[in-house]
């Protein structure tokens, strides 16, 4: 379980949170909403210790944040970023196995290997194994970042993990954004902690267990994406008009921006 409570955070006399709190139960993805600025990156910085909240606190899996060493948060939780840079002329496999550095000493084990390569299928990237990870596309390198962070936090016993994605969807196609999720969902099925940043609401729709709707730092909604993601919501959240349509032919709804041919003219 991931609980954050009551989280404030400013920049100089700025505030970037204030008093933010929810929690992630095993089995659930939460995702974080809300325009830009809301301070969605700062409350996952916070959540995985990169920051230090002004006010509140953090836990995980019921102990305090601060009483985790870090080899224990690396072999039990893992980050994808929204851009991991890499300069060496590593190849994708030694990218990927870098997600299990926090479970061996010098030398991985069969095991070891034997997850990075579930994870470079898992991920779609296995065809790319031996690739040099700088001849790639952005989208490309962005998937074998997911198969790393899988990697880190494969399972190998019951024990609950705990993944933490800022805009998986960065650089992928349609295709690869939904496998993404996919990969997210069934992850937190098997009774663990997902928290990503989304921007696209209609994934979020499709996706997570509950949405967490900030605005100017502050919650504006929490609780299941059907019931937070409603025009007035929305609208209020983003400072632009939002509808949402309801095709017979949809499992979920889908949600678009009320643009006016008004709205087109030059101004």
């Amino acid at each position: 379980m991931i609980v954050l409570n009551d989280i404030s955070y400013s920049i100089g006399n700025k505030p970037i949170l204030d008093r933010v709190s929810c929690t992630v139960q095993p089995g659930e993805m939460l995702a974080i909403l809300g325009a830009n600025g809301a301070g969605k990156s700062t409350l996952l910085k916070i959540a995985r210790g990169d920051l230090k909240p002004e006010a509140g606190n953090v836990s995980i899996g019921n102990r305090p944040l601060a009483s985790w060493s870090h080899k224990e948060l690396a072999q039990c939780s893992s980050v994808l970023q929204q851009q991991t840079i890499l300069t060496l002329p590593f190849s994708v496999r030694e990218v990927v196995l870098m997600g299990r550095y926090p479970h061996f000493k010098n030398t991985p084990a069969e095991q070891d290997l034997e997850i990075v390569q579930a994870a470079l299928v898992q991920a779609g990237v296995e065809m790319l194994a031996d690739r040099s990870y700088l001849e790639l596309s952005g989208g490309e390198q962005q998937r074998v970042h997911l198969a790393r962070v899988f990697a880190q936090i494969w399972q190998t016993d019951k024990k609950t993990r705990y993944l933490l994605m800022d805009e998986p969807g960065n650089n992928l196609d349609i295709n690869h954004q939904h496998n993404a999720l996919v990969m997210a969902k069934d992850f937190a099925g098997r009774g663990n902690c997902v928290v990503a940043i989304l921007h696209d609401l209609n994934l979020a729709l499709q996706y997570a267990d509950k949405v967490l709707l900030l605005r100017k730092g502050v919650v504006q909604a929490l609780g299941i994406p059907t019931e937070v993601l409603n025009e007035e919501n929305l609208s209020h959240s983003y400072d632009f008009p939002m509808t949402i349509h309801y095709p017979e032919s949809f499992e979920y709804p889908i949600i678009l921006p009320a643009v006016t041919k008004q709205m087109l003219q030059p101004k």
